[in-house]
């Protein structure tokens, strides 16, 4: 893919997701970016690209199920809710998704890294997967988080577009919370993770979430609060401010924006040369067959 791929003059958005990508591999970042635009068109020239960029891991696809599962026990909150019903359905969905290969014919749908890949046979990955998820569930159960949450008044609930945006400078910033709510004068935060979190990246989680307070919802820092729960442990804690105390998440944000927009030839267009392939990260990358 030697020709030049131009790019729209939008502002650049930013993530956590994005940075570790770029972090793991220039290449992998410039293929889910940039080169698999327009892939979800059938019979595109990127369709493969496309069909790599959307991969997801298992453990990923498990969060989100709990996620999503939470979500609607948070903010639709019916009588007599059955979190294992709820998550079972959206986990049945995508298992039946996944076994029919239905991401052949539209990318959008559910694809495993470990079975694309041949990690694991897919009737093994889903009894596998079935049992990390109500492993999953039953931890949000027994560690009375589901219980604690009921009792917040629904008036108190944001319900909020996820992902959440804000900006710092002409710097778009995403993050992703899973629950957002007001509580004892303090609006707080819930994130879900399946393994225990780098430091530095949960120190600006939960920063990321005290800058969208104060730009959109005008709600002092001090008064942010972000809570983790973790999927495997089923224990809940607080993560740490210490990035947006010091300031170093503003200074963060700002450099690795420049470490990828230095990248852009002439910061309008972009040339997959510029970006440099890390061959030590190929066999855990979702572009390894595209790019090997």
């Amino acid at each position: 893919m030697d020709e030049e791929l131009i790019i729209d003059e939008h502002e650049f958005s930013w993530s956590l997701s994005r940075e570790s990508l770029f972090t793991f591999c220039p290449r992998a970042y410039f293929y889910h970016y940039y080169a698999s635009t327009g892939g979800f068109e059938q019979f595109s020239e990127v369709e493969q690209l496309y069909q790599l960029k959307k991969l997801q891991p298992l453990d990923l696809w498990i969060n989100s199920i709990c996620s999503e599962s939470l979500r609607d026990f948070f903010y639709e909150n019916p009588e007599n809710f059955n979190i294992h019903k709820v998550a079972r359905r959206y986990f049945n969905q995508g298992a039946r998704s996944i076994s029919l290969r239905e991401w052949r014919d539209d990318p959008q749908k559910l694809n495993l890294f470990e079975c694309y890949y041949g990690l694991m046979e897919i009737n093994e990955l889903i009894e596998h997967a079935s049992k990390l998820l109500e492993k999953s569930i039953e931890n949000l159960i027994e560690s009375g988080l589901l219980d604690y949450l009921r009792e917040i008044p629904y008036l108190d609930r944001k319900n909020i577009l996820f992902p959440v945006q804000t900006n710092i400078g002409k710097i778009k910033v995403w993050c992703s919370p899973v629950l957002v709510w007001q509580e004892d004068g303090l609006l707080k935060f819930l994130t879900l993770h399946s393994a225990a979190s780098n430091k530095i990246k949960a120190d600006y989680t939960a920063g990321l979430h005290k800058i969208y307070a104060f730009n959109d919802l005008r709600i002092k820092p001090e008064r942010v609060v972000t809570l983790n729960f973790d999927l495997k442990n089923g224990e809940t804690s607080a993560l740490s401010d210490e990035g947006i105390k010091s300031g170093g998440l503003i200074d963060y944000v700002k450099d690795s924006t420049e470490k990828m927009l230095s990248l852009l030839t002439d910061h309008k267009s972009i040339v997959e040369d510029n970006f440099s392939q890390k061959s030590d990260n190929c066999m855990k990358c979702k572009f390894q067959k595209y790019c090997n």
